[in-house]
């Protein structure tokens, strides 16, 4: 009787607050900076001047913002001066937070042999998952690094059209998964070019094995990498370059085959050059004029789901005039951007969420999890089921979350009832240690205090009232456990917790 109370109480002050709550962080980016007014330096990095110009919580919203986008989180305790905490915060090791984070960004872990081991022994993988729980594993377990951020950037790229290894058909398995994920790290941690990893990655049998003929390899070649979709003479003498590259069938398991003995030598005229070979083919491709623009545009479209498409393309004509030549060039570029830290609004995947809730609730995972996570056939809350697996999808993900009733509902279970309101499950959990952070507060401020370390703002009055008399009714007024119990299963209802907010107020 008491849990049916506590959730009633919760689900009545979640409907009033949630409408309070989204008249009080509406911003309409079409009135506040129109496409008329948007600026010539649209894609300029939020400078150090204007992040220190924030009020306190706005800093460190920033700060979690850029963290969750990685798949990390910044506990209140790394940030602020607890000190000094009550009804002002005051940062402490936050200061100067941005300037840190990308010079860590940009700093080589020492240490990558130790790591390695820390996540043999903290997690257990069995061989078809292993591929794809693994890069999570890595982005979790590493510390803020250019190590890190490589194998973020590589699972990112990995779950686009880009260079997803299409592992839900049949041509393809978990072995291309890897092949790709670990190609990609690799490549970039040798700072190879953005055109010399789509050339390696054009050629490659994983590629094949998701555009299985000549045909349709070249025209998606085109397409994926120049955005261009109305050259359809180009198609056919592309594919007659290619002519004597195949995939066998799923009896000889799907392997590229190059013919040599049957190879193009008749000059084609292929995209305004001559090619002979499948390889002159793919290095045309590789090299030509549009392929930065292009990875550019689909990687801005793919932070900026809801921006106009002028705005869009002011960003990536911006980010193009820098003449990136890696991927870590258009990354930091976008995810240091002012407009992505302080006016972006999108939905978070689960990653962004889950992972940024774990790190700053000092979440503890079994080691079985992420191969639950990532099991298609699980009967916990999986990203299949979310329709938001990893690595998986023919065409790579949505530029945007899923968010009907269904995939919703998977997620929300997973961040509530895996995370936020068990504090020990098959999972994980949240314990002792997190919550003893809080006592030394009174009442009031450990309310905030939960509320700061998931949502990144202090509770509002009436949350406070209410929620105190949730803890009374429940006979919860001393049991810190249980309260923050409640408190997560009240902020796990919140829209915010899902979606990335401009942040108020900034200008």
């Amino acid at each position: 009787m008491r849990e049916i109370m506590n959730n009633y109480k919760l689900i009545i002050l979640l409907v009033t607050l949630t409408l309070i709550s989204c008249k009080a962080t509406e911003l309409d980016l079409d009135e506040e900076k129109s496409a008329g007014n948007f600026p010539v330096n649209a894609a300029k990095p939020l400078s150090d001047t204007s992040y220190n110009n924030l009020t306190v919580e706005q800093q460190y919203q920033v700060a979690n913002k850029i963290a969750s986008t990685v798949y990390k989180g910044v506990p209140v305790a790394d940030f602020f001066d607890f000190r000094a905490y009550g009804n002002t915060f005051t940062v402490g090791e936050g200061k100067d937070f941005l300037s840190k984070f990308r010079q860590k960004l940009n700093t080589k872990e020492k240490n990558k042999a130790g790591f390695a081991l820390l996540i043999d022994q903290r997690y257990s993988f069995n061989e078809r998952r292993k591929p794809v729980a693994e890069p999570l594993a890595t982005i979790r377990e590493y510390p803020i690094s250019r190590d890190m951020f490589e194998a973020w950037m590589a699972y990112k790229l990995a779950n686009t059209i880009l260079f997803s290894p299409a592992e839900e058909i049949d041509s393809a398995d978990y072995i291309d998964v890897q092949r790709i994920y670990t190609g990609l790290v690799k490549a970039m941690s040798e700072d190879v070019s953005i055109r010399d990893i789509i050339y390696t990655h054009m050629t490659s049998q994983a590629n094949w094995r998701r555009f299985r003929s000549p045909e349709d390899n070249t025209r998606e070649m085109i397409e994926i990498y120049l955005g261009l979709f109305d050259r359809d003479d180009d198609v056919p003498k592309a594919s007659i370059a290619c002519k004597n590259w195949y995939i066998t069938d799923g009896d000889g398991n799907y392997e590229r085959v190059i013919d040599t003995l049957n190879e193009n030598t008749e000059p084609q005229f292929v995209l305004d050059q001559w090619v002979t070979t499948c390889e002159d083919f793919y290095r045309v491709v590789a090299n030509h004029s549009l392929v930065i623009p292009r990875v550019t545009t689909f990687l801005v479209d793919h932070f900026f789901p809801n921006y106009s498409v002028e705005k869009r393309l002011a960003l990536t004509k911006d980010i193009v005039a820098t003449d990136p030549q890696r991927f870590h060039d258009i990354f930091l570029a976008i995810i240091f951007s002012e407009e992505y830290l302080l006016y972006n609004e999108k939905s978070k995947s689960f990653e962004e969420t889950f992972f940024n809730l774990a790190e700053r609730t000092q979440w503890v995972h079994r080691s079985g999890f992420l191969n639950d996570l990532t099991n298609p056939s699980s009967g916990s809350p999986t990203m299949h089921k979310m329709m938001q697996p990893a690595m998986s999808l023919k065409l790579g993900r949505f530029k945007d979350q899923p968010l009907d009733s269904q995939s919703f509902a998977n997620y929300h279970s997973a961040v509530r009832e895996r995370l936020l309101t068990r504090s020990n499950n098959d999972w994980g959990s949240w314990g002792g240690n997190f919550v003893r952070q809080g006592d030394f507060f009174d009442q009031d401020d450990f309310v905030d205090f939960l509320f700061m370390s998931v949502v990144s703002r202090k509770s509002t009055e009436e949350e406070r009232t209410e929620l105190k008399s949730v803890f009374i009714s429940t006979d919860n007024e001393s049991d810190r456990v249980d309260q923050t119990r409640i408190v997560f299963d009240y902020i796990s209802r919140l829209p915010e917790l899902y979606y990335s907010n401009a942040i108020v107020g900034a200008q």
